[in-house]
């Protein structure tokens, strides 16, 4: 069992590094398209390795949740929480983009909603999924793949700002200026000014 575990970090970390290696590559060689992709051999092959990534992230937590034991219910009183919590602004977040504009399609720059806290909530709402994972399985090695896939969206990120900058614009740069990328206070801020304006 140790070694399927053992297994689980290495392709975890192989996609991984292959996948991040791509993507630094693609930000000093624009031109290749590797993301956003300009092909969909090359669209099926950052999906697939960041796929076998998360999946492969599951398959740890999984292990070591078999391997250490499902006890100390106050793992799962605060992971599952987050976890769902996570779940739910994923799908706000898509929702308010559409599932066109998910795949790189110009159907107007969405910067209402959850896009109001963050550029990237989809990303935030992820992260949040896997640290609740790691809390739930009680692992430091998730927490570490949860960190691998901060670096993995950090690039996602930082190569779909270029491709909305040349297709938006003076529109997503002053966007850029006011939204952060991920959270940061001003999110908090707005947060707190929209829940006071309802009350």
């Amino acid at each position: 069992m140790y070694l399927v575990e053992f297994g689980a970090l290495v392709v975890a970390a192989l996609a991984g590094v292959v996948l991040c290696l791509l993507l630094l590559r693609n930000l000093v060689r624009p031109e290749i398209g590797f993301w956003p992709a300009a092909s969909d051999r090359q669209k099926t092959l950052a999906l697939v390795l960041f796929r076998v990534f998360c999946a492969a992230m599951v398959v740890e937590a999984g292990l070591m949740l078999w391997l250490h034991g499902f006890g100390n219910w106050s793992r799962y009183a605060i992971g599952v929480p987050i976890m769902v919590g996570a779940y739910a602004m994923s799908l706000w977040a898509y929702k308010h983009l559409g599932k066109e504009n998910t795949y790189f399609a110009t159907g107007g720059l969405v910067t209402g909603g959850v896009y109001a806290y963050s550029r990237n909530p989809g990303y935030v709402a992820s992260l949040a999924a896997a640290l609740g994972l790691a809390v739930v399985a009680g692992s430091w090695s998730v927490l570490a793949l949860a960190g691998g896939l901060f670096l993995i969206y950090f690039l996602f990120a930082l190569n779909e700002e270029r491709w909305l900058r040349q297709g938006y614009g003076h529109a997503f740069i002053e966007y850029m200026r006011q939204t952060p990328r991920f959270l940061d206070l001003r999110s908090l801020e707005r947060a707190r000014e929209e829940l006071l304006a309802r009350l």
